[in-house]
């Protein structure tokens, strides 16, 4: 019942295995329930995500001095990691 629930969690392997293995106490079925109704985490943007732009900002520098990426190309990844 708790896999057919949570078939659309990214960690239905885990429920499948709790019902599989441990659901034939109560407890562990109660368990597998619960995995399948919670909610998934929220990702929260932290403080630090403007630092990891500016190093991928720095690494498409590099390889646009290198001669790897266009300018035109440099343009179109910048753009993409600023929106």
């Amino acid at each position: 019942m708790s896999s057919i629930i949570g078939r659309k969690r990214p960690d239905i392997l885990v429920i499948f295995l709790v019902n599989l293995l441990a659901g034939w106490s109560i407890i562990d079925w109660f368990v597998a329930l619960y995995l399948a109704l919670r909610k998934t985490p929220i990702a929260i943007p932290s403080a630090f995500s403007s630092a990891s732009v500016a190093d991928e900002l720095t690494k498409l520098r590099d390889l646009r001095n290198q001669g790897v990426l266009t300018q035109e190309e440099f343009e179109r990844q910048k753009n993409n990691l600023l929106t």
